[in-house]
């Protein structure tokens, strides 16, 4: 598989400093139907309210990674303005490599972030999001490990969504950082937590760098079932 974090995608001309953002999507044959079609919706209503506001445009870039059947980059690392004017496709089928996926956004990170310091362009801590219904069907304790140790070593934002009553929490908590751990997404309430990252990102572009440990995140109640992690 290719390393899409080139140069040649980047803009110098912006001054902004970057987020870097990475969305990591099942897309498995289990999130087939109104699954789907409902992380559809609330992935182009995230494009276009991020895009919608000036500063976050010029801060985020954003990378689609999804995992079904195969680990495919849906979009390549770029400005979320661009992503918005070419959203991508998404369809369920096959198996869940989660490991793989992980394994390949570390990958893709350190390789935009080595792209940024090369370019003096400063960035703020990258945030992965992983979104995924069901288990891993890969070796996947490594690669949850290394992205759980950059979590804890607060050299990311790492964030994991567990859909619907087959996500397994328990894989899911040994792969993300114990704070805040996994959470449960209330029903099918995707548009819902784009809002809520919208918001998020907003706030941390509107910020210093030096600053963004201070950011204080938007309420969760309206995607989140805190209590459906047990």
């Amino acid at each position: 598989m290719n390393n899409y974090a080139e140069e040649n995608t980047l803009d110098v001309t912006n001054p902004a400093p970057r987020c870097p953002v990475v969305l990591l999507l099942d897309t498995s044959g289990s999130m087939s139907g109104k699954p789907i079609q409902e992380l559809r919706d609330g992935l182009h209503q995230f494009l276009t309210e991020t895009s919608d506001d000036e500063t976050a445009s010029m801060s985020v870039e954003l990378e689609i990674i999804t995992f079904g059947g195969s680990v495919d980059i849906a979009t390549p690392f770029a400005p979320v303005s661009n992503v918005s004017d070419a959203p991508p496709t998404l369809n369920a089928a096959g198996s869940t490599p989660m490991g793989e996926a992980l394994q390949f956004a570390d990958q893709e990170l350190k390789a935009r972030r080595r792209l940024y310091k090369n370019k003096g362009i400063s960035s703020y801590k990258p945030w992965v999001i992983l979104m995924t219904d069901g288990a891993p069907t890969d070796d996947w304790e490594g690669p949850a490990k290394s992205m759980k140790d950059l979590g804890e070593q607060r050299k990311l934002q790492y964030i994991g969504i567990g859909i619907g009553e087959g996500a397994d929490f328990e894989t899911l908590r040994q792969a993300l950082p114990e704070h805040p751990g996994p959470v449960k997404l209330k029903g099918l309430c995707f548009k819902e937590f784009f809002s809520w990252l919208t918001d998020s990102l907003k706030s941390v572009s509107a910020s210093a760098v030096a600053e963004q440990d201070n950011i204080r995140l938007g309420n969760v109640d309206s995607w989140a079932d805190l209590s459906g992690t047990n």
